[in-house]
């Protein structure tokens, strides 16, 4: 039989695993909670086990598994296995988790940050399947990105590649958590939809959103669509200014690395045409017209299983997923 890879997707809240066979196929998937808060121990004990029993449950031969393929968020570096510190996992500093996984299961492991686990996952089975070239932007709580150049992950020397969420938009402009000021994903990504509406009406603008604001509801990206499809009009420019921010992303993502295809995922993308139409229009308005070299820019279409399977072949690529 081919040897299989498991994928593992380490978030704050759950921990997602699947195994993937040699062709690129999900034979199944689980989940669990990730308990993050009880810390790392607790945590590396349930990643342990999960990995453990996964084969019995899908119905796979331990021996089947070739390696495991783990995507963790924050800082992190691929060559030495290290995460330096995961957003939403209490403890997870400087951890030297790819050889202590190992260790602990006596398989091979590859660690990357999950960004990179997600676009590789696009990339060898989702919608970059049928390109060499591809950046992905995950649209999020953040921006995360992952860039692949014929066929390969970029990591960079300091394995921070394509850290595009933290690309400058607005010089000296809103303060982002990693200390810079400006960042793309502070005006761009779900969180900063809702946030900058928010802060509108605070500032005195009037919106259909207004008495939710102002009772302390929560505001979500979703709220602002709709709304702006409803006709309220602050919503409708905030909702146009990010889609115009991520088609000046698209702009220099293009002319930084020339992709073929540009492939936005995480959960903005749910708003479907209402998103993916007017950032392709902002683009076509906004880029360079002196060569014919603009990217597709296209929906992800794994979901949830793009870190899982982006992981597992990442895995297989550093560790030969075969007999």
């Amino acid at each position: 039989m081919a040897r299989c890879t498991i994928g593992i997707d380490l978030g704050g809240t759950n921990i997602k695993a699947g195994i993937v066979d040699r062709a690129g196929v999900l034979l199944g998937r689980t989940s669990i909670p990730t308990e993050a808060r009880q810390g790392f121990e607790h945590v590396f004990g349930r990643l342990v086990g999960l990995i453990e029993t996964l084969p019995g449950e899908l119905g796979v031969q331990r021996r089947d598994i070739a390696a495991v393929g783990i995507g963790t968020p924050g800082p992190m570096s691929h060559k030495e296995g290290i995460i330096y510190g995961a957003p939403n996992l209490p403890g997870w500093v400087n951890i030297p988790l790819r050889d202590r996984l190992s260790t602990a299961i006596g398989l091979p492991v590859t660690l990357d940050n999950d960004a990179n686990a997600a676009a590789f996952g696009e990339f060898t089975a989702g919608a970059g399947r049928d390109v060499s070239d591809m950046v992905m932007l995950t649209l999020g709580t953040g921006i995360g990105g992952g860039i692949v150049v014929a066929g390969r992950l970029l990591r960079g020397f300091f394995d921070n590649a394509a850290e595009i969420g933290h690309t400058i938009m607005v010089p000296d402009g809103r303060p982002c958590p990693c200390g810079q000021r400006g960042c793309f994903e502070r005006y761009a990504s779900a969180n900063a939809v809702a946030e900058r509406l928010v802060e509108a009406i605070g500032a005195g603008e009037r919106s259909s959103l207004g008495p939710r604001v102002q009772a302390g509801g929560r505001i979500t990206s979703r709220d602002v669509c709709t709304a702006a499809q409803a006709g309220d009009e602050l919503a409708r420019r905030i909702w146009d200014e990010t889609c115009r921010y991520l088609a000046i992303g698209c702009v220099n993502v293009q002319h930084m690395v020339n992709p073929e295809l540009i492939v936005l995922g995480g959960g903005l993308i749910g708003a479907g045409a209402a998103l993916l139409e007017p950032v392709r229009h902002h683009f076509g308005q906004l880029v360079w017209n002196v060569s014919r070299d603009a990217p597709h820019i296209e929906f992800a279409t794994l979901g949830d299983d793009a870190g899982v399977i982006g992981a597992a072949a990442l895995a297989a690529l550093d560790h030969g997923g075969q007999s």
